[in-house]
């Protein structure tokens, strides 16, 4: 994908691996899937198999003087994680660094939760130990998050799929002292907030981007598919708390529908974003919509591109 202006805001797309998923896992409603998102890029459906290709990625976004990272995806060289996820050799820091932002570049790290698959490039592995990838960022982590997640606090909820993850994402980065624990909501810059957006995990968050008019919301995994903007209540797996997940993703609906407002996923295929709009009454997914950055401005560098 492109680099794209939103606003002042330049927002670059950083991929580390694709795999398709069951849709089988979120709804059987054959007829909803041929209404609402047969028409959508292939992707977001493959009829034969009745999946959809689960991204993972990194959205960076340049605003106000800063560069910030949301999710860093699972990183290489992990075990643990599960088919798919272990032992991964992809060339995802050469891909920062060709979409102009080499390691020591980034401000920001905020990882909206802490399962493996958005923390993992917080760290990287150097004769034999785990030490911060970022080296002049701040680590942003959500309170309530954090505390989840921290095996060394008094009640630690582990779950199969997430082993060892603070210990090696976090716990690296709170020993460097380039961890801040914060509260939400939290005022990153003037266009950027971080907001609570509960359920998938205990203390899963977002970003609200406002920026010259434009609106975003970088939302983690509130919403895994399209299908779940339409119906709010499909879900996969995994959830924490699975009303809270269901009551945050029909917040954000009725906001993004309000506020016109872009919404990018950590998960969805290609494009990867895009707004929403409603059509015989029914809320449905329109991908993609804004504009593309000349790649000088983008290679020149934020910092000397406003």
């Amino acid at each position: 994908m492109p680099t794209i202006g939103l606003g002042n805001v330049l927002v670059s797309h950083v991929a580390e691996q694709s795999l398709p998923v069951s849709l089988g896992l979120l709804t059987d409603d054959g007829e909803l899937l041929s209404r609402r998102i047969a028409q959508l890029p292939d992707g977001f459906l493959d009829k034969e198999s009745n999946s959809f290709q689960f991204s993972s990625h990194t959205w960076v976004v340049r605003i106000d003087g800063l560069t910030v990272l949301v999710d860093t995806c699972t990183g290489n060289g992990r075990e643990g994680r599960g088919p798919h996820f272990d032992g991964l050799d992809v060339p995802f820091l050469e891909q920062l660094d060709q979409a102009g932002v080499p390691v020591d570049a980034v401000d920001i790290v905020f990882c909206t939760h802490l399962h493996h698959d958005h923390c993992g490039w917080n760290t990287m592995q150097v004769d034999g130990a785990w030490v911060p990838t970022f080296p002049n960022a701040t680590y942003l982590f959500v309170d309530e998050e954090y505390r989840r997640w921290d095996t060394s606090g008094a009640e630690v909820h582990p779950n199969d799929f997430n082993p060892n993850t603070f210990d090696e994402c976090v716990r690296p980065i709170v020993e460097a002292d380039l961890a801040k624990v914060v509260s939400t909501p939290y005022v990153i810059s003037p266009s950027l907030t971080i907001e609570p957006a509960p359920g998938h995990t205990t203390g899963h968050a977002m970003i609200r981007l406002e920026s010259d008019g434009v609106i975003a919301y970088f939302s983690g995994d509130a919403f895994h598919h399209p299908v779940q903007l339409t119906r709010p209540e499909l879900h996969l797996p995994g959830c924490d708390d699975l009303t809270a997940a269901i009551d945050t993703r029909r917040c954000l609906v009725r906001r993004a529908l309000d506020e016109g407002a872009f919404l990018f996923p950590a998960h969805f295929p290609a494009p990867h974003y895009g707004r929403l709009t409603t059509d015989d009454g029914e809320v449905c997914f329109v991908p993609g919509g804004a504009p593309e950055v000349d790649p000088e401005r983008v290679t020149a560098g934020f910092r000397n591109a406003e």
